[in-house]
């Protein structure tokens, strides 16, 4: 087996995990590469399209009025950072991750965005609603093509043809197959000064270590790439790009739904089954392994050389 990311032919360990979103009983193989640390899938499924259903979380959402309008008070919050003790509390309590990422950056108000694998548009909504008008979102799943009030297209990044001065991957570059080629058009989609923001799951962290096949975000047979710092660096550079940024923004997530797959419990499952004492501990344990840099997830902010 030849690792996609540094083209090492040496594996470390092979794994046979099932679809455990949607209790699938089939079975995928996956290996680790020696050299970069890569765990990634062994063969692409045919008809990928079978393993996002109409209710996959990022294609369909249902939110209640009061959900929605206390998530649109958060992220004014956050634009705002005032007060900024009630910024902090929030970022814990109710976080909008991809938009911390995002904002991170100081983007201009003017900047055009293209969103990745945008889904129903979750992360597209918060910009909007925060005066980014020149934004564009692209996810070949999605259900359905709009304009309004920004425009989402049934589109791979391959076939867009235009310069944006940032392009997001919220939880989307696990899923593409050729992770260079996606950089490449990403370079080519890019202004000169343009930003890259990739938050992915990652595979060098304490969770991977602890719940092993039962890591809520290896999420097979969806996930074809769990990189490492390792992985990253040697795609920017064989890419035209720079890590300008990477940081962890792990949260209770990747203990609360490794914990359900690892009690034999489905994904849909509710968090009461963990008591408020242990949502405390997930959630401190998280901002403890992201200040060390080993929380499951990270933010990678790339450039152009």
């Amino acid at each position: 087996m030849v690792c996609r990311i540094c083209g090492s032919t040496h594996t470390k360990n092979t794994y046979s995990v099932n679809d455990k979103m949607f209790a699938g009983t089939e079975k995928f193989e996956y290996f680790d590469c020696s050299e970069c640390g890569t765990l990634q899938i062994s063969d692409f499924p045919m008809e990928m399209s079978r393993f996002y259903p109409d209710n996959y979380y990022s294609l369909k959402s249902r939110q209640k009025v009061t959900d929605t309008f206390i998530q649109m008070v958060r992220d004014y919050i956050f634009f705002y950072n005032f007060p900024s003790f009630l910024s902090k509390k929030l970022s814990v309590k109710i976080p909008n991750l991809a938009l911390e990422a995002f904002l991170k950056i100081k983007p201009s108000p003017t900047a055009k965005i293209l969103d990745v694998g945008c889904g129903e548009g979750k992360f597209l909504k918060s910009i909007y609603r925060l005066g980014f008008k020149n934004s564009v979102g692209i996810d070949p799943f999605a259900l359905e093509t709009i304009e309004k009030p920004f425009p989402i297209y049934k589109k791979t990044l391959s076939e867009m043809d235009a310069k944006f001065d940032v392009i997001t991957f919220n939880h989307v570059f696990e899923h593409v197959e050729n992770t260079h080629q996606t950089l490449r058009e990403c370079y080519r989609n890019s202004t000169d000064t343009g930003k890259i923001i990739i938050r992915v799951p990652v595979k060098d962290s304490a969770a991977f270590e602890k719940y092993g096949e039962n890591w809520v975000q290896w999420d097979s047979p969806r996930h074809f790439h769990l990189l490492t710092k390792t992985a990253f660096e040697i795609l920017a550079k064989e890419n035209g790009f720079f890590i300008e940024s990477y940081y962890n923004d792990s949260y209770k997530f990747q203990f609360t739904g490794s914990e359900k797959y690892s009690r034999g419990l489905s994904y849909q499952s509710s968090n009461s089954i963990f008591t408020k004492d242990e949502i405390i501990k997930f959630r401190k344990e998280s901002q403890d392994l992201n200040t060390i840099g080993r929380g499951d997830q990270v933010v990678v902010v790339l450039s152009k050389l």
